[in-house]
């Protein structure tokens, strides 16, 4: 039996690093049943009872190490985890699991990598080097190739696509339960809202809730969709807000399973996020959307997806979210079409990260 270790931000309940996992392990299951599948993660109790893989504390140095000793294959990725933003501190721990697994002689595969922003000297230079020895490397932007080529990184790039768009949606009945216990209706047209915590201003965070209140008077049941536990706290900031305002606070999906997230984003007619994966997802259940460029990464998905994005909101206004809004909608048939023929195309692309995995396997 072949081993193969998953390296990635898995086990942090975050839907969209869950989303990638699920898909990686069912296609790799599908292609390969002898497979001995096993990850790191940050709570491998509960990713072993999720994935029925062998698990492994990501923070322990010595079980780190022996999962990469046991390994046949690294694969490290996808997501964004070779960046500096969150901190340095990340990046090096992230060089780190390849370094150790050259060390252990142990090949690399770089899966579905979104590369970037790297902005200090070292961490360019230590990510130029660390590459410099990995067997192949895949990355979901042409962005990101080009941050690895300006680098300095001048191994061969292949441009994928997420492995999220591997995924498929829970069934219909376990997607109507999940929208009924929290207490969201699909009688008027959803519109999911997915923010993350960032220092916007002010006038962003009026302009949603103005934003949430017209879409109301236009038939719209906006609702707030958490991809991740402390997505909560700007739901609860913003409900508060509604509700000075006189409005009812909008219902929060939160804490499902990338299948569950997939299936309930299918039911929305629109989609305004912050977060990348809700838009990745939006876009594989062909769900019109408009990103907010927080990340190059957004912006970068959502001029390939075809989708409107909105620059990062500014000390003072920059764009009106209402107009840009009425934009969308009045493109929805348009937008779906094309997310209904990109899709194929964004199908095909995940899956040759599969196909270079398994090509390293021998």
């Amino acid at each position: 039996m072949t081993n193969i270790l998953l390296s990635g931000y898995y086990g942090f309940s975050n839907t969209g690093d869950e989303a990638i996992l699920a898909s990686t392990v069912n296609a790799l299951r599908n292609a390969r049943p002898d497979l001995n599948i096993m990850v790191l993660s940050k709570r491998p109790g509960e990713t072993e009872r999720t994935y029925g893989v062998r698990a492994f504390p990501r923070m322990n140095v010595v079980e780190v190490a022996r999962a990469v000793s046991r390994a046949g294959l690294v694969v490290f990725g996808g997501g964004s985890l070779l960046q500096d933003a969150t901190s340095l501190r990340s990046l090096i721990y992230y060089l780190s699991i390849i370094e150790l697994s050259h060390w252990l002689g142990k090949p690399v595969v770089v899966y579905a990598n979104g590369i970037g922003p790297i902005s200090s000297r070292i961490g360019r230079t230590l990510t130029k080097h660390t590459l410099s020895n990995v067997k192949a490397i895949t990355v979901r932007d042409i962005e990101s190739k080009s941050e690895l080529r300006n680098i300095g990184v001048l191994s061969e790039v292949h441009v994928t696509a997420d492995p999220a768009f591997l995924l498929n949606p829970s069934p219909n009945h376990i997607v109507d339960s999940i929208l009924e216990d929290h207490g969201i209706s699909v009688s008027q047209g959803i519109v999911w809202v997915s923010m993350r915590h960032v220092n916007s201003p002010a006038w962003f965070q009026q302009q949603l809730v103005e934003v949430i209140a017209w879409l109301r008077q236009e038939g719209f049941n906006p609702c707030f969709f958490a991809m991740q536990e402390r997505d909560l706290k700007i739901a609860d900031s913003l409900n508060r807000k509604l509700t000075s305002a006189g409005q009812k606070p909008m219902g929060a999906v939160s804490n499902v399973s990338p299948e569950d997230a997939l299936g309930a984003l299918g039911r929305g007619e629109f989609c305004l996020g912050m977060r990348l994966h809700t838009l990745i997802l939006s876009a594989r259940v062909q769900v019109p959307f408009m990103g907010i460029e927080i990340d190059p990464k957004i912006g970068a998905f959502c001029r390939s997806a075809g989708c409107p994005v909105l620059p990062r909101p500014a000390i003072e206004p920059n764009f009106n979210i209402q107009d840009e809004f009425t934009s969308l909608m009045r493109n929805k048939d348009k937008l779906r079409q094309l997310l209904h023929r990109k899709l194929p195309e964004f199908r095909s692309l995940a899956q040759e990260n599969i196909d270079m995995v398994l090509g390293h396997l021998g």
